[in-house]
C-alpha cells in the first residue's frame, strides 16, 4: 500500500471514531436536502451543486434541476426521458441490451479508460456503472441535478462532461408515506411506495421505499425460432432502506441500503442495413475471401424483409435474455465540530452482476452474438470520501477540502461463455472470452469561495471561487479470448485539475459569472501491444473550458420570469480514438487496432433554461442547447485517415423542450393538474470515426402529456391519466454499426412507442 493510500485510509478510519470524540459538541447544521420553497410565484429551487444548500439562482455554474414534482410532470422515469429534458445531455444506446445506456454531456461520453466523461452520484456516492439510468431507480427521489462542465474540485470523481446527482428522499421526523399504482398499455403494472416513521422522535428515523414493475415488450419476434417472444419488456424490483441516527445534536449518521433486480428478454435491435460484400479474408489460411452470403444467402434479402415488418417486429436465432443484480450500502457521517465547521465522511460498497444473451446481427442467422450464464459484467466498488466543510471570517469564506479513494475489484469468472462472429461459429467452433478489470483512484481536493462584499462594502455582491484537485489512478485489464494465455496490462496516470470563478450579483434578481475549469479522463493500456511499444499505453484526455453565464429571476408586472443562460467553449486535448497501427511483436510486424491519443478538438455551445408564470397556477417552461464540436488537429496520418471528415460524436447541434403545467382548484372535488411537454433533438452522430456506415441518428420529437386531479374529495388521493410519445414516433435512438466488419450489419435501437395509462396515488400521515 502506498503512503498516499495509507494516509487516506487512515483518514477514513479516524472519521469513523469522530462521533465518540465529538459527542458533546453543539447543535448540528440542517441536513442537506434539495427542495423548492415559496408560497407563491416561481419557487426558489434549492440545490447542493457545491456540496451545500444554495438557491439555484446563486450557483455560478450551469445546473438543470428537477424537483420531485417536476420529475412527475415531465414523465422522467429513466435516462432517456431525463436526457430529453436536459440541455446538452445525450443518452447513448445501441450495441448492448437497452438497459446498458450511458450519458454524454457537452460531447463528453464514455471513456476508453476507467473514468467516464459523466459521473452519476447517488446519495453523494459516485457510481461508475449505469444502474442509475434504468427504469426502477427513479422512485422516491427528492431531486435530480445535472451539473454541466468539468467537475472535480468539490466531488469524489473527476469528470470532464459533468455530474448527475440523484438524491433520494431521506428519513424525516414524521409518520408519513405514500402508495402509487400505475396501469397502462402493454399490460404495464407498477407499484411504488414509501413508509417514513420516527422510531425515536428526532433521534432515530426510518424510511423504507420500493418499486416493482412489469410490462410486456413492444418488439415481437415473428420466428421461425422464437415466434411470439417479446423484447423491450420490463420486470424489475427495487428497494431502499434508509436510517438516520442522531445520538446528539451535533452528530448525524445516515445509512442507506438499496437493492435492484431486473430480468427481461433484452432489447429489440432492428436490422437497419447490411453490407452484401461482408465476409472474412482467409487468404492467409489458403481459403481466400469467405463471403457471409455464401453460407447464409438469406442475408441478402434480410433488410427488405425487416423493412416490410416495420421496427416493432424482428426475427432472431439467438435466445436473448438480460438479468441484473445490484446492491449498495452507503453511510454518511456528519459531525458539527463547531458552529461553523463540519466534518463529513461518506463510505460505500456495491456489487453489480449482469448476465445477458444478445443477438448482434438481428437476423435469424448465427452470424454475430453472445450468451452465457456467467456474469458478463461483475465489478465490486468501494468508495471513501472525507470532507471538512465550513465558513471563516464571519461567513466571508466558505470552504470544503477533502480526500477521496475508490477501489474496483472484479469477480471472476466473468465474460462471454459463447461468442459468435463470422466465421467463428460457422467454420470454427464458438469461442469464449474472459475479462478482468481492476481500477483504483485516489485524490485530494479543495475549493473555497470568498464573498468580497463581506470584506469590503465597495465590493458588495462580488465573489471569487478557486479550487484545486490532484488525482492518481491505476487501471489493469486482462483478457483471455479463445483460451490461454491471458493478455493483460496496466497503466498509471496522475494529473491536476483546477477551477476558478468570478461571480457578481448585479441586482437582487440578476447574477452573472465567469468560470474556468479543466478535468481529465484517465489513460489506458492496449493489452495485445508488447511492452516497450509506443502504442502500449495512451495518455489521459483533457478538457479545459471557460463558461460565462447569467441567472435571473424577476417580475414583469404580474408575470414572474426565471431565465438562466450559459455559454461555454472547451479545448479538448489527447482525444482517445482507435486506429490501425503496424506494431512490432515477437511474431513480427502485425497490424493492430489500438486506442491512442489521436486528435485535438473544440466544443462550444449555449444553454438556456426558462420558466414563466403569466398567471397564478400556470407555469410555462422551456430549455434549449446548441453545440458546435469539431476536430481541430489530428496527430498524424494514421489518425487523420479515420478522423478527417468524421462527425463529432454525442453532440446534437440543436435541442429544445417546451411545455407547461396548470393547476386550479375544483372546489370540493380537488385540484385539477394539467401538464404538456414537447422535446426535439436534431440529428446526432454516435460514430467515432469516418469508417462508420451509419453516421447520424435522425432528428426526432416527443410529445408527452397528463391530466389529473389531486386531493380528490378533500382526501389525500391523486389520480392522473398520462400519455408519452403521443404522436407515436418511431425513430432510431441508438446504433450498433458493424457494416465494415465481417458480420456486415447495422443494428438500430428505436424509441419507445406511445405509452399511456393511469396512476392512482394515496398519501398518508404528515
Amino acid at each position: 500500500m502506498s503512503m498516499r493510500s495509507a494516509f487516506l485510509l487512515a483518514l477514513a478510519s479516524s472519521a469513523s471514531l469522530l462521533p465518540a470524540a465529538a459527542f458533546a459538541q453543539a447543535e448540528a447544521a440542517p441536513a442537506d436536502e434539495t427542495r423548492a420553497t415559496s408560497d407563491s410565484g416561481l419557487n426558489d429551487i434549492i440545490v447542493t451543486a457545491r456540496r451545500r444548500e444554495e438557491k439555484l439562482q446563486d450557483v455560478p455554474i450551469a445546473v438543470t434541476a428537477f424537483t420531485d414534482e417536476a420529475l412527475e410532470q415531465k414523465g422522467v422515469t429513466d435516462r432517456t426521458s431525463l436526457a430529453d429534458n436536459t440541455p446538452s445531455l445525450f443518452t447513448i444506446s445501441g450495441g448492448y441490451p437497452r438497459e446498458f445506456a450511458y450519458f454524454a454531456l457537452r460531447g463528453q461520453g464514455p471513456a476508453f479508460g476507467s473514468t467516464p466523461g459523466v459521473v452519476n452520484y447517488f446519495a453523494e456516492v459516485p457510481n461508475s456503472v449505469n444502474i442509475d439510468g434504468r427504469v426502477g431507480t427513479y422512485f422516491d427521489l427528492a431531486n435530480i441535478q445535472v451539473l454541466a462542465g468539468p467537475q472535480g474540485t468539490l466531488f469524489g470523481k473527476n469528470a470532464t462532461g459533468g455530474n448527475i446527482l440523484f438524491e433520494p428522499v431521506k428519513p424525516k421526523d414524521a409518520f408519513e408515506g405514500y402508495v402509487r399504482v400505475q396501469l397502462g398499455n402493454y399490460d404495464d403494472r407498477r407499484i411504488e411506495g414509501a413508509l417514513n416513521t420516527p422510531i425515536v422522535p428526532d433521534r432515530v428515523l426510518l424510511r423504507i421505499a420500493g418499486e416493482v414493475g412489469r410490462r410486456d415488450g413492444y418488439t415481437k419476434d415473428v420466428g421461425p425460432f422464437f415466434a411470439g417472444k417479446d423484447y423491450d419488456n420490463l420486470a424489475y424490483e427495487s428497494f431502499r432502506f434508509g436510517l438516520t441516527v442522531r445520538p446528539t445534536d451535533s452528530i448525524e449518521l445516515y445509512t442507506m441500503l438499496r437493492y435492484y433486480h431486473s430480468e427481461n428478454n433484452g432489447g429489440g435491435t432492428v436490422l437497419g442495413a447490411y453490407n452484401p460484400a461482408a465476409g472474412f479474408d482467409a487468404t492467409a489460411l489458403g481459403l481466400g475471401f469467405l463471403p457471409v452470403a455464401a453460407f447464409y444467402p438469406g442475408v441478402l434479402t434480410a433488410v427488405a424483409e425487416q423493412q416490410a415488418r416495420g421496427p416493432r417486429r424482428v426475427s432472431y436465432d439467438l435466445d436473448q435474455f438480460s438479468e441484473t443484480k445490484y446492491w449498495q450500502a452507503i453511510n454518511q457521517a456528519s459531525v458539527q465540530l463547531s458552529d461553523t465547521i463540519k466534518l463529513r465522511n461518506i463510505i460505500s460498497y456495491s456489487e453489480l452482476r449482469t448476465i445477458y444473451g444478445y443477438d448482434y446481427d438481428a437476423m435469424p442467422f448465427p452470424i454475430a452474438g453472445q450468451r452465457g450464464r456467467i456474469p458478463t459484467i461483475a465489478p465490486n466498488f468501494f468508495t471513501e470520501e472525507l470532507q471538512l466543510q465550513g465558513t471563516l471570517f464571519d461567513d466571508a469564506v466558505d470552504f470544503s477540502i477533502g480526500g477521496y479513494l475508490d477501489r474496483q475489484s472484479w469477480s471472476d469468472p466473468a465474460g462471454i461463455e459463447t461468442y459468435v462472429f463470422f466465421p467463428i461459429g460457422t467454420l470454427v467452433p464458438t469461442i469464449s472470452g474472459y475479462f478482468t478489470q481492476t481500477n483504483k483512484s485516489e485524490a485530494v481536493f479543495g475549493q473555497a469561495t470568498v464573498d468580497l462584499g463581506k470584506l469590503s462594502g465597495a465590493l458588495t455582491g462580488l465573489s471569487v471561487t478557486g479550487g484545486l484537485r490532484y488525482t492518481w489512478e491505476h487501471s489493469f485489464t486482462s483478457q483471455t479470448i479463445g483460451g490461454p494465455p491471458a493478455v493483460s496490462g496496466s497503466v498509471d496516470s496522475d494529473y491536476p485539475s483546477y477551477s476558478a470563478t468570478l461571480d457578481y450579483d448585479v441586482t437582487p434578481g440578476v447574477h452573472v459569472y465567469v468560470t474556468a475549469r479543466d478535468a481529465y479522463k484517465s489513460g489506458g493500456v492496449n493489452g495485445p501491444v508488447p511492452v516497450g511499444s509506443a502504442f502500449r499505453t495512451y495518455a489521459p484526455e483533457r478538457l479545459s473550458d471557460i463558461e460565462v453565464g447569467m441567472k435571473s429571476q424577476f417580475s414583469l408586472g404580474t408575470v414572474d420570469v426565471r431565465a438562466n443562460v450559459a455559454a461555454y467553449r472547451g479545448i479538448y486535448d489527447n482525444i482517445q480514438r482507435t486506429t490501425a497501427e503496424a506494431v512490432n511483436t515477437p511474431s513480427g510486424t502485425v497490424l493492430l487496432n489500438v486506442t491512442r491519443s489521436a486528435a485535438k478538438g473544440k466544443i462550444q455551445g449555449v444553454e438556456l433554461n426558462l420558466a414563466v408564470m403569466p398567471v397564478e397556477g400556470l407555469t410555462l417552461n422551456g430549455s434549449y442547447s446548441y453545440i458546435d464540436a469539431r476536430y481541430t488537429q489530428v496527430t498524424d496520418a494514421s489518425a487523420g485517415e479515420i478522423l478527417n471528415g468524421a462527425p463529432f460524436p454525442y453532440t446534437p447541434k440543436h435541442k429544445f423542450s417546451i411545455g407547461g403545467s396548470y393547476e386550479t382548484p375544483l372546489g370540493r372535488a380537488g385540484e385539477l393538474v394539467l401538464a404538456l411537454n414537447y422535446v426535439r433533438q436534431t440529428k446526432v452522430s454516435t460514430a467515432q470515426t469516418n469508417s462508420s456506415f451509419y453516421n447520424f441518428l435522425p432528428a426526432y420529437g416527443l410529445l408527452n402529456g397528463s391530466i389529473g386531479v389531486k386531493d380528490i374529495g378533500g382526501r389525500p388521493i391523486d389520480l392522473t391519466l398520462f400519455v408519452n410519445n403521443l404522436t407515436n414516433e418511431a425513430k432510431p435512438v441508438g446504433v450498433l454499426d458493424q457494416y465494415a466488419q465481417s458480420s456486415g450489419m447495422v443494428g438500430l435501437t428505436y424509441s419507445e412507442p406511445r405509452m399511456y395509462g393511469l396512476r392512482i396515488g394515496y398519501r398518508f400521515g404528515g
